[in-house]
């Protein structure tokens, strides 16, 4: 049988839903998938078959879900190509996008009747079928908008500002989100564009402004000369926007934050500071536009974004709402990711310095994040200088080398009398603490030929190695080792919490849901076999190697744990120098 029996023997039979994923699940863009939807497509408009029937009634087939989505790419493609009047269409269109629900893909049809509806009176007779008031034609008012835009720009801009105009609601927002997507080249109907949506606005519900000011930002992102218009109407609705509005502008910054002017951002931002916390997919959004404008050398731009939702709401503090974020400011030279980190700890706010300490933990690497402040911290006076060291070592004390590195730069143009207590903070708690990292770390910067801070830095070493040799002097101290017993104690709750530890880890690991867990009692590889090509048995063989990874615990977190603890509160809560 040909194609053209096998599918008049399908659509009688009720199957073509079943036809669709048997003939083209792997066959959709080569030439058999072509040939097979041209054949669909003839038999469908010489009205041989009804190929739109069995997506009518989509709601009622035994078809599963999955095959489902392959019925769905198929009418996609094939409905630009039929023959079929506005309210045939439309019943199949619904009936596809309501079966298809929540997922992502549901809309997948409705990019097929927007290209169908640019041919002929399409468009111009979706408008009479539809209801504009309903919320389930509001996709269509857009879709007909877009697809009489193709061929009737003026025509089109029309119905809009009409829709936008008389229409609370569903159309009004569907109608000013497709004015954000016309062609206003033409000076005379984008002003008639903006003129529209900043003199509807004032009366428009929730979604509807949201829509409206996310039009207004893409046509000022095509148009410099609507950006004083763009940002004027912007900030005139700030205290209006709510949960909708606030979503869809998110949206607006996450996608396009780099490509509108400070003008507009600055509004904008004022709007994304109204963000309920509950709402994490905004928020996740407006990291996302924070770490687009760090990205673009927009880096005060995005820590006003940011900063006042941190300082509002500790939840933020850990930056993983925040989705990216943490990635982009890491990815910053040092000197500007010290412009953050100085900005944050100077705000004396203790959120921020959970962000500060959450931000550096994030970094990963053979090497610790180094900090350049130097040109951050110019314009800082000396006890600027001092309460930001002092908060540096408070907040960042459990990532050494890091903290160090950020107060070894406020040497450089400080007093003297400054220059001397910094340099004490650099030896007591750092240095003492931890000799090894940070001790080797400054050692290294000292000999940098050049360094502005050298002659502070060598006498930094020398002390340090005087210490440690008067620490060693005294030799084994027989009261102060502990006892066999204790070290079996301390030996087994180190075992037991590092055995929880990885339980907890295990359950959160990609891995767990990509390799079979398999427990070595011996030997040096693994070997195991697996089905090739051909189904020929073949050998793998992976050899075992040994990693360790150490860490520096504080000196005094051993000898002096309380002392040690109520400094660096201490140090974190200070907002003047001492």
């Amino acid at each position: 049988m040909s194609d053209r029996d096998d599918i008049i023997a399908a659509a009688n039979a009720g199957a073509l839903p079943e036809m669709f994923v048997e003939r083209l699940s792997r066959h959709r863009t080569d030439e058999l998938g072509k040939a097979f939807r041209a054949a669909l497509a003839k038999l469908h408009n010489d009205g041989t078959i009804d190929v739109l029937e069995p997506a009518r009634q989509i709601a009622t087939s035994p078809i599963n879900q999955h095959d489902f989505f392959t019925v769905m790419h198929v009418y996609s493609d094939l409905i630009p190509a039929l023959d079929a009047s506005v309210p045939d269409m439309l019943a199949a269109v619904k009936a596809l996008s309501t079966r298809a629900g929540e997922d992502l893909a549901s809309g997948m049809a409705n990019g097929g009747y927007r290209t169908w509806a640019e041919q002929g009176s399409r468009a111009r007779d979706t408008f009479e079928t539809i209801n504009p008031e309903d919320g389930d034609d509001s996709a269509y008012v857009f879709l007909a908008l877009q697809a009489l835009a193709k061929t009737e720009p003026d025509a089109a801009l029309d119905r809009a500002i009409l829709y936008v105009g008389r229409n609370a609601g569903p159309a009004q927002s569907a109608a000013a989100k497709a004015i954000g997507t016309f062609d206003l080249t033409d000076p005379d109907r984008r002003t008639r564009a903006t003129d529209a949506l900043a003199a509807h606005a004032a009366s428009a519900d929730d979604n509807s402004l949201g829509h409206i000011l996310a039009a207004i930002c893409k046509i000022a992102k095509a148009h410099p000369d609507t950006h004083t218009k763009a940002a004027a109407l912007i900030d005139a609705n700030i205290e209006r926007t709510g949960d909708h509005a606030i979503h869809q502008l998110s949206l607006e910054l996450m996608f396009h934050a780099d490509e509108l002017p400070p003008a507009i951002v600055k509004p904008l931002t004022a709007i994304m500071h109204r963000v309920p916390i509950g709402n994490r997919g905004t928020i996740r959004h407006i990291g996302a536009a924070a770490g687009k404008l760090a990205d673009k050398n927009r880096l005060n731009e995005a820590l006003a974004l940011i900063t006042p939702l941190l300082s509002q709401h500790e939840e933020l503090t850990s930056l993983e709402p925040l989705g990216s974020l943490n990635y982009h400011l890491l990815q910053l030279p040092p000197d500007e990711l010290a412009q953050t980190i100085i900005i944050w700890l100077l705000a004396c706010d203790p959120n921020l310095g959970r962000a500060t300490m959450a931000l550096v933990g994030d970094h990963h690497g053979d090497t610790p994040l180094i900090l350049d402040p130097r040109s951050a911290a110019a314009s800082l006076d000396d006890p600027e200088r001092l309460l930001l060291a002092h908060r540096a070592i408070g907040w960042l004390f459990v990532h050494p080398v890091t903290a160090a590195s950020l107060v070894v730069g406020l040497l450089n143009g400080a007093g003297d009398a400054a220059q001397r207590t910094i340099a004490e903070l650099l030896f007591d708690p750092l240095l003492i603490n931890f000799s090894g990292s940070v001790g080797d770390w400054i050692a290294e910067q000292a000999k940098a030929p050049g360094h502005s801070s050298q002659a502070i830095l060598n006498d930094l070493v020398t002390r340090l190695e005087t210490y440690i040799e008067g620490l060693r002097k005294p030799g084994r101290i027989k009261e102060l080792r502990p006892s066999e017993r204790e070290r079996l104690i301390e030996n087994h709750r180190q075992h037991e919490s590092m055995r929880q530890a990885y339980k907890a880890s295990e359950k959160t690991s990609i891995l767990a849901s990509l390799a079979t867990r398999q427990v070595l009692l011996y030997g040096t590889r693994s070997i195991s076999y697996f089905k090739g090509m051909g189904g020929k048995q073949q050998r793998s063989e992976i050899k075992m190697h040994s990693f360790s990874h150490s860490i520096e615990s504080p000196r005094l977190n051993i000898l002096e744990p309380f002392d040690l603890d109520y400094m660096l509160r201490v140090f974190r809560a200070m907002r003047t120098a001492p």
